[in-house]
């Protein structure tokens, strides 16, 4: 009879635990007490049936010092571990869907690549009259002005320069951002929230180091703080 209510326990238990998964912390951790204080509660009042009664009939010799080990506690590691596991397995999982998949990237704008990465080889910029190295790729817009976020994120920057123009940042977490210049306008500000896709800004002629190109968008991807080739994740869909 007491294993069939240590199961029924055990069993209401693991339910209680798998529909606190999605609680939050202090509400967990004040369910969690209460149901370790009832545990103790009915662990007390089985083990002493006779509260109350003659303080010698409850003494127990050391040899049965074990019949005091609470029934429950087993079960509750038990429980506790399986719950801690099922946690841990759901924020790997969370985290796997959170890594942001760089084949996903959607051209910012549809066009002629005038200006391919390149950081082995120096370009020179008429404008200013340096070599540099190309850390982006340059496109030539064939049907629109407007630049598209390459993914979903949050800007980080927005300034303008004699240097560059107006240059966007945003970043799209998992350690990716993407960067915009040599656009005449911004349509975002720091903070704003963006969809892969959304209207950022626009091009437009503009006095930079590429203006010597015409109207064109420098477009970076940065990695894990490091700049990589566009191209090779833009697969033209």
């Amino acid at each position: 009879m007491k294993k069939n209510r240590f199961r029924n326990a055990k069993e209401r238990m693991k339910n209680f635990f798998i529909r606190l998964k999605n609680k939050d912390t202090s509400f967990f951790i004040i369910a969690l007490c209460v149901l370790l204080l009832s545990t103790a509660l009915i662990w007390r009042y089985t083990t002493n049936p006779n509260e109350g009664g003659n303080l010698a009939e409850n003494e127990v010799d050391e040899g049965d010092i074990g019949a005091n080990v609470d029934p429950y506690e087993d079960y509750v590691r038990e429980i506790m571990e399986d719950y801690e596991k099922e946690n841990d397995n759901e924020e790997e999982d969370e985290e796997e869907e959170s890594k942001l998949d760089l084949k996903s990237i959607k051209a910012p704008l549809a066009g002629e690549i005038i200006m391919e990465y390149t950081v082995d080889d120096l370009v020179y910029y008429e404008a200013i009259g340096e070599w540099r190295v190309h850390k982006g790729i340059d496109i030539k817009p064939e049907d629109t002005l407007m630049i598209e976020s390459a993914f979903a994120g949050t800007v980080e920057s927005v300034t303008t320069s004699e240097i560059v123009g107006t240059e966007i940042i945003i970043d799209h977490g998992s350690n990716v951002k993407t960067l915009y210049n040599n656009l005449s306008s911004a349509k975002v500000k720091v903070g704003d929230v963006v969809d892969k896709g959304q209207i950022i800004g626009n091009i437009g002629k503009v006095v930079s180091i590429e203006s010597a190109e015409g109207p064109h968008l420098h477009f970076e991807l940065i990695v894990e703080g490091e700049n990589v080739n566009p191209l090779d994740y833009i697969t033209g869909e």
